[in-house]
C-alpha cells in the first residue's frame, strides 16, 4: 500500500510548513512516494456502494417523477467518490445505481444496465476535470468551485441525463413528446443536490481523505 503524504507548502516569510491551496501539489506523486492499489481501496469501494445504495434509493423514492427523481443526491456520491478514489469511485458510482434502482423500482434491470455509460460520466467527469485542471479537492479557491460545478455537476449531469432519458425512450418507457421534459427534469434533479451535497463533502471532508492512504492521485492509487 502506498504511503500518504500531507500536502503542504512552505511559508516564504516564516519558513514553516502550511497547507497549500495549489491543486498541482495535491495530485502530484512526489519523489520517493510509492502508490499502489490495496485492500483499503476495495473497502472504500464497498463502503461507497453501500452509501450510494441508501442515498440513491432514498432519492428515487422521496421525489419521484415517473422513472426519474426531481432530487437525486446519488450523483453527489458518484462525483465525490471518483474525485477521492479515482477508478474505484467510478466503479462504486456505476454499481450502486443498479442496486438502488432495483430496490426503489425506478427502473427494470435491463434499463439500469443500459444506464452504465451515463453513470460512468456522472461519476468520472468530476475526477477527470479536477485532475486535468489541477483543482484542489477541498475547493480552496473560486476556480476550484467553478471546475467542480461546471464539469463535475452541470456537464456530467447534462450527459448522464441525456443518455438516461434516451435509454427510457429507446425502451419505450416514455414517449417522444415526454422526452424533453424527462431529460430536463433529470438534469435539474441531479444537478441541484450535486452542487449542494457534493460541494459540502468536498469542502469539509476532503482534507481528511487527502491525508489518508485511501486517497487516489492517479486513477488506481
Amino acid at each position: 500500500m502506498g504511503s500518504a503524504k500531507n500536502v503542504k507548502g512552505v511559508d516564504k516569510d516564516s519558513g514553516s510548513e502550511r497547507p497549500t491551496t495549489d491543486g498541482r501539489e495535491v495530485w502530484k506523486v512526489h519523489e520517493g512516494e510509492h502508490r499502489e492499489s490495496g485492500p483499503v481501496h476495495v473497502i472504500m469501494t464497498a463502503l461507497f456502494i453501500g452509501i450510494g445504495i441508501v442515498v440513491g434509493t432514498f432519492g428515487s423514492l422521496a421525489v419521484p417523477i415517473g422513472f426519474v427523481s426531481a432530487f437525486w443526491p446519488g450523483q453527489a456520491v458518484q462525483a465525490v467518490g471518483a474525485v477521492w478514489f479515482g477508478a474505484w469511485g467510478i466503479i462504486a458510482g456505476v454499481v450502486f445505481p443498479i442496486i438502488s434502482n432495483t430496490i426503489s423500482g425506478s427502473a427494470p434491470l435491463p434499463v439500469s444496465l443500459a444506464y452504465i455509460p451515463g453513470n460512468m460520466v456522472q461519476a468520472g467527469l468530476a475526477a477527470w476535470a479536477m485532475k486535468h485542471f489541477h483543482a484542489h479537492p477541498s475547493l480552496k479557491t473560486r476556480r476550484d468551485w467553478i471546475i467542480f460545478i461546471a464539469f463535475g455537476v452541470i456537464a456530467a449531469n447534462f450527459v448522464g441525463s441525456l443518455w438516461g432519458s434516451a435509454i427510457l425512450l429507446t425502451f419505450g418507457l416514455i414517449t417522444a413528446e415526454a422526452w424533453p421534459i424527462v431529460w430536463v427534469g433529470w438534469w435539474i434533479g441531479n444537478t441541484i443536490p450535486g452542487v449542494i451535497f457534493g460541494g459540502i463533502l468536498l469542502k469539509f471532508v476532503s482534507p481528511v481523505i487527502i491525508d489518508s492512504k485511501a486517497f487516489v492521485k492517479n486513477w488506481w492509487a
